[in-house]
């Protein structure tokens, strides 16, 4: 019984973790650290990389929950998701604050520097 009660929590415990995967914003230097379809921002307003997708900018809904679409997130014409905040500490790390981004009205978590 034991040892059944083990497996069934390491399962568990699996399934839990398998589910689970990269977010927007977080910490990459890769594509393939942010999953499928998903790419890695290395610029000067992403310290340490940022996870993101490409989105149809006016279109929220283009952008997983608790993100937003943000202009030239990922280039030039080249809208990005990024994550929204409400306060510095729902960013990842102190390298990030949140404040508005390129004609965005809501807050997203960027470098100081901004887009």
């Amino acid at each position: 019984m034991r040892g059944a009660m083990r497996t069934l929590i390491a399962l568990t415990v699996l399934c839990l973790t398998a589910a689970c995967g990269p977010t927007i914003g977080d910490a990459c230097t890769l594509a393939a650290e942010c999953g499928t379809g998903a790419t890695c921002i290395n610029r000067d307003f992403t310290p340490g990389g940022y996870c993101s997708l490409s989105c149809t900018l006016g279109n929220d809904a283009t952008c997983p929950a608790g993100s937003t679409c943000i202009k030239d997130a990922l280039g030039k014409n080249a809208p990005g998701c990024m994550r929204t905040c409400r306060q510095a500490t729902d960013c990842r790390s102190s390298a990030y604050v949140c404040q508005f981004a390129k004609d965005s009205t809501k807050t997203v978590c960027i470098g100081p520097a901004g887009i």
